[in-house]
Formats: structure tokens, C-alpha cells, sequence
């Protein structure tokens, strides 16, 4: 265990610790098996980087294809305001330190970033929520949210733009993640964290944007 953990023959690089807990539990629930004792060779050990600029700092994704027996190598990161921007950086890149991968399209895939390399060993992009559109990982997580429910979500931004009308010293990139939790803590058991609202279904695994994002996951690390 200790030895795949060091040298996995798959790995996901992303931002935050919120990944780690919620992409399994995604991937499980349509059918596909994430086991602890597969991790790192049936399914990809989730390597979280701490941020954005850890990611793409010079010489990280170049040092990972590096690493002995790595065969697939995936990265998740956020929009944030600048989706366009967020591909263009990682295109960046590449083109300085993968030989092989110094003509990626101007814009990424709506379904994601997939492409195998001269070695054999593949590489996969996904810019959270949607490869497309601005925001983060809880943009994409309330994109899941079931229709029955999506007034209340609209009520919990009403009620977070008051909070900071009032003075509450919220970040803006942080207002969507507050959205979130407040809706999460009108719950029959309040506060979910966003894995267990996925795990209690509150929020709703099978939609067709898991569904994409999942099929991507499938595609690069060859989940079955």
C-alpha cells in the first residue's frame, strides 16, 4: 500500500481537499467501483496541490510524468473568472516542458481534455464547473441540485447578497460556496458537508453534468 502511494501508476492532481471527498463518491455512484486498495492503480490517487498556483507552478506537470511508473496523469482546477484563461495557462505548460504536447487547441473540449502521449502515458484536463463557464467546484455541485429544490437554492443566494448588503465580510469568489452551505443547512439533518449531500442524494449524482464529468474520468484513467 505504502509502495503505490509513493510511485501510483495514476494520479489526479487537484486543488482542494473538497475533491478528494467528492469525486469517489461521484464516480461510485454510477456504478463504478473506488475501492482504497485500488488507489493508484485501478483508480487515481487524489493529489491535492493546495491550490491553484501549485498546480500550475513551472515544472510540476513535467516532474509528474517524470515519476517512475506514472501512466496517467489528470488535473482538475477551478475557472474561477477566467476559464479561458485557466486552459491557456496550462497550454502554457505544456508547450514549454511537454515536447510532445505543444499543440493543444485553443479551447478546451466541453467535455474535457484527453490525449495520449508518444509514451503511451495520457494526459487529462477538466476546468471545473463545466469547461466552459466561470466558477468552481460548488458551481458544478449546485448544477446538481434536483429541480424540486432549485427554488430554495434561489432563495439561499437571496439570502446570502443580504448578508453581505449587511456587511458580512464574504470573499466573492467564496459566495457560491456560501449559497451552498447555507441551502445544505435547511436540511432535514442540517449541514451536510457537499460529499455527504451527494452520498444522501441531496445532491443528484446520475444528471447529465456529473454524467459528462464522470464519462471524462472514465475516458482518461480507464474506469470500469
Amino acid at each position: 500500500m505504502a509502495d503505490r502511494a509513493r510511485t501510483p501508476a495514476m494520479k489526479l492532481l487537484v486543488e482542494g481537499s473538497t475533491e478528494l471527498r467528492v469525486i469517489p463518491e461521484l464516480v461510485e455512484a454510477q456504478g463504478i467501483s473506488w475501492q482504497e486498495a485500488e488507489i493508484g492503480s485501478q483508480v487515481p490517487c487524489i493529489d491535492d496541490r493546495g491550490g491553484l498556483a501549485n498546480i500550475l507552478k513551472a515544472g510540476t506537470i513535467s516532474a509528474e510524468f517524470k515519476a517512475s511508473g506514472l501512466q496517467r496523469l489528470g488535473v482538475i482546477i477551478d475557472a474561477n473568472g477566467n476559464p479561458s484563461g485557466r486552459w491557456d495557462a496550462i497550454r502554457q505548460r505544456c508547450e514549454s516542458e511537454l515536447p510532445d504536447m505543444a499543440d493543444l487547441p485553443e479551447q478546451i473540449p466541453e467535455d474535457g481534455f484527453v490525449r495520449q502521449r508518444q509514451d503511451g502515458s495520457w494526459f487529462g484536463v477538466w476546468i471545473m464547473p463545466d469547461n466552459r463557464h466561470q466558477g468552481a467546484l460548488e458551481e458544478f455541485l449546485l448544477g446538481l441540485v434536483p429541480d424540486d429544490d432549485a427554488e430554495l437554492v434561489e432563495y439561499a443566494g437571496h439570502c446570502v447578497d443580504g448578508a453581505q448588503e449587511r456587511g458580512a465580510s464574504l470573499r466573492e469568489v467564496d459566495v457560491t460556496k456560501s449559497v451552498a452551505h447555507t441551502w445544505l443547512a435547511w436540511q432535514e439533518e442540517p449541514g451536510p458537508q457537499l460529499h455527504e449531500a451527494v452520498i444522501r442524494r441531496l445532491l443528484d449524482p446520475r444528471h447529465p453534468q456529473s454524467q459528462q464529468f464522470v464519462s471524462w474520468l472514465t475516458q482518461l484513467f480507464g474506469l470500469s
